[in-house]
């Protein structure tokens, strides 16, 4: 059976990786208005490498396999500079730890990933919040 938690709608989920190279990628979607289902999230993307300027993404997609427990387990990404480009920027992240943050109308659970996008490994979080009710 599915707990309030599992129940309540995802409002916001965000990524932060640091790259062992020194780079860095940054992806935050939210539901606007913080209703609607997955394909209406509005997701941003940007990566920044260590000498160069940030590249902001066209098109994102970001998935995610979660465990028994609503705990995000593994998630894959998909970035598009130009989505008529034809290949896409891919990764994976799988969980190393997590823990539950809960504030009123607010319920956060952060993931600590390892990551590896194009080969270019690194650490990073990746937070789901759902709304409180």
């Amino acid at each position: 059976m599915a707990t309030d938690d599992e129940r309540a709608a995802i409002v916001r989920r965000s990524i932060g990786i640091v790259f062992s190279d020194g780079g860095l990628l940054a992806l935050t979607s939210t539901l606007p208005g913080g209703r609607g289902e997955h394909g209406d999230e509005e997701i941003v993307a940007v990566l920044c490498d260590p000498d160069a300027a940030p590249v902001e993404f066209e098109e994102s997609l970001l998935s995610t396999e979660y465990g028994e427990d609503g705990v995000q387990r593994r998630a894959s990404l998909e970035l598009w500079t130009h989505p008529e480009d034809g290949r896409p920027l891919r990764g994976a992240g799988t969980l190393i730890s997590s823990v539950r943050v809960e504030r009123e109308g607010l319920d956060a659970t952060i993931a600590f990933f390892r990551w590896s996008v194009e080969g270019r490994e690194g650490l990073g979080h990746y937070e789901v919040a759902r709304g409180g009710g």
